[in-house]
C-alpha cells in the first residue's frame, strides 16, 4: 500500500510528459526546471449534478470554482479589500441522442445557454496566488429525462481560457426506471445524520489522500446492493479496469428515508445537498465513507451494483494540488535522492529501464514508510517538498537551489532552529544555521544570495 506505488501512475496520469516526450531517453533528459514550469494545479473546476425532479424546481446544476492563482487580480484603491478579479462562464446545453456524433454538436444550435459572472476580492497579495482559495459559482436549469451535453466557456478578465475538456455529456435519468442514477460526492464527515451535505467541488476529482462520502439513491430498500470502487487505466482514449480497491455491501442501518433532495448554496456560493424529510419520505438513500486515503493517485470508477447490474456509476480521479514537482518524473525524483544516498546506492537506483527504475524507487520508499496503512508516505513527501523549498529559496543565477550548499543542508536537515547573520568588517557576510545537535556556517560568495559551506560542527 505504500505511497511509492503512486509514482508510476503519476507519471502516466498527469499527462504532462506524455504530450511532449515520445521516447524513454528523452524522458530521462527532462529537468526539474521544466517540470516546475508545468507543475500547477488545474485551478478551474467544472462539474454537474442531476437531482430527482420536483415540480417547478431546477434539477440540473452546473457547479464550478476558480482558484485564485488562475485569476487576474488588480489592485483597488480606497478599500480594505485591496485586490479584485473578475470571471465569466457561459454554458451551452445540447440535447443529444444515443448515436449522436459528439464532434458535430458544437455546430448545432444549443438547447439553452446559461451565463454567469462574478468577482473575487481579497485583502492580501498572498491570497491572490493561492491554489486553495476559490471564486465559486453555480448555474441551474430544468430538463426532462434524456441524454445531454454541455460546453463551458470561461473568460477571465476579458481573456478566453481554453479547457482540456470543453464538451461533457450527462444523463437526466427517469428516476422511476432505476437506471443511470447519479452518485453524489460530499465532504467527509463521521456524522451522516445531517441534512446539509457539502458537495466535493473539484470538477470530476477528489482530493488525493482524503476520504470522502458518497451518497446513493437506492431503488429498492428490500434488495441487496454492493458498492465497488475500481481503479482504471486511462490511455489513448481507452479505459480498462485494473483492480477493485473497495467493495462494500450496503447494510440496512446505512439506509435513510427522505422526501427529496435539493441543492442550496451558502454565502460563498459553495454547493450543498439539502435532504428534505417529512411524513411522505419515500426516497431511500445510502451515505457511505469512501476510504480514499488508501487509494493511489489515479483514476477510478465507483459503481452501485444490484447483482451484476450497474444501477449508478461515476468516474473520478485524484487531485494532488501541492504534489512535489520531482514526483512528476521518476528520473528527476531519483536524481534528487543523490543528496541523501551513498554513491553506489544512487547508481543502483539509476540502472535499468524505466519500469525497473520505478520499481526500485518504490521499494526504497516503501521500506521507509511510517504510515503503511495509507497510500500517503509523509517521509517521502517531506523530502521532495524540501527539494521544492530549496529551489524556491536558494536558486541563484549560477545554480538551482537544490545544488547549492544551503539547499543541500536544508533538504537533509530541514528548517534550522535558528539563523544568525553576521557582517564581519572587510569580509563577506556569514550565516550560521543552528539545529538541536549541530551547526552549519556559510559564507556569502556573491551579492546574489549565494553562500558556500565553511564548516559544520556537532553540538
Amino acid at each position: 500500500m505504500a505511497i511509492v506505488r503512486i509514482t508510476a501512475l503519476i507519471f502516466i496520469l498527469m499527462g504532462i510528459l506524455a504530450a511532449t516526450i515520445t521516447d524513454a531517453e528523452a524522458q530521462r533528459r527532462v529537468t526539474y526546471q521544466q517540470l516546475k514550469a508545468q507543475n500547477q494545479a488545474p485551478g478551474l473546476y467544472v462539474d454537474h449534478n442531476v437531482l430527482p425532479a420536483e415540480s417547478g424546481t431546477d434539477n440540473v446544476w452546473i457547479n464550478f470554482r476558480f482558484g485564485y492563482e488562475v485569476l487576474n487580480f488588480r489592485q483597488r484603491s480606497g478599500s480594505s479589500e485591496r485586490f479584485e478579479a473578475t470571471a465569466e462562464l457561459s454554458v451551452r446545453i445540447f440535447e443529444i441522442g444515443d448515436e449522436t456524433d459528439l464532434d458535430v454538436i458544437r455546430d448545432q444550435p444549443p438547447l439553452q445557454t446559461l451565463s454567469w459572472s462574478g468577482n473575487a476580492r481579497t485583502e492580501s497579495f498572498e491570497s491572490t496566488r493561492s491554489a486553495t482559495e476559490f471564486l465559486n459559482g453555480n448555474l441551474s436549469l430544468q430538463l426532462p429525462p434524456g441524454r445531454y451535453a454541455y460546453s463551458p466557456a470561461i473568460t477571465i478578465d476579458g481573456r478566453n481560457v481554453p479547457l482540456r475538456r470543453n464538451l461533457r455529456t450527462f444523463v437526466v435519468p427517469d428516476f422511476e426506471s432505476n437506471k443511470n442514477l447519479p452518485v453524489y460526492f460530499t465532504e467527509y464527515s463521521e456524522d451522516k445524520s445531517g441534512n446539509d451535505l457539502k458537495l466535493v467541488n473539484y470538477g470530476r476529482s477528489v482530493l488525493y489522500a482524503e476520504d470522502f462520502n458518497a451518497l446513493f439513491i437506492i431503488p429498492d430498500p428490500d434488495r441487496s446492493y454492493t458498492v465497488l470502487v475500481q481503479q482504471l487505466n486511462v490511455a489513448n482514449g481507452d479505459t480498462t479496469v485494473t483492480d477493485t480497491v473497495f467493495e462494500h455491501q450496503i447494510k440496512s442501518e446505512e439506509l435513510r428515508q427522505v422526501s427529496g433532495i435539493r441543492l442550496r448554496t451558502d454565502s460563498n456560493a459553495s454547493p450543498f445537498l439539502r435532504l428534505q424529510t417529512n411524513d411522505n419520505s419515500s426516497l431511500t438513500l445510502a451515505h457511505l465513507t469512501i476510504p480514499n486515503r488508501k487509494f493511489q493517485n489515479d483514476s477510478f470508477r465507483i459503481r452501485l451494483m444490484d447483482g451484476d447490474v450497474t444501477v449508478a456509476s461515476r468516474y473520478f480521479r485524484s487531485l494532488w494540488i501541492d504534489i512535489p514537482t520531482s514526483l512528476l518524473n521518476v528520473d528527476v525524483a531519483i536524481s534528487m535522492m543523490q543528496i541523501i544516498l551513498e554513491s553506489e546506492d544512487f547508481r543502483m537506483l539509476r540502472r535499468g529501464n524505466e519500469q525497473e527504475r520505478i520499481r526500485k524507487f518504490r521499494e526504497f520508499w516503501s521500506e521507509r514508510d511510517p504510515e503503511p496503512e495509507t497510500d500517503y508516505n509523509p517521509l517521502m513527501v517531506e523530502f521532495f517538498k524540501r527539494v521544492d523549498i530549496a529551489f524556491d529559496r536558494f536558486t541563484s543565477p549560477n545554480a538551482p537551489g537544490f545544488e547549492t550548499d544551503q539547499g543541500r543542508i536544508y533538504i537533509r536537515h530541514g528548517e534550522p532552529d535558528d539563523i544568525t547573520r553576521r557582517l564581519p568588517p572587510g569580509r563577506p557576510a556569514v550565516e550560521v544555521w543552528t539545529y538541536s545537535n549541530r551547526e552549519f556556517t556559510f559564507e556569502a560568495t556573491s551579492g546574489f544570495g549565494e553562500y558556500r559551506l565553511l564548516n559544520r560542527s556537532q553540538r
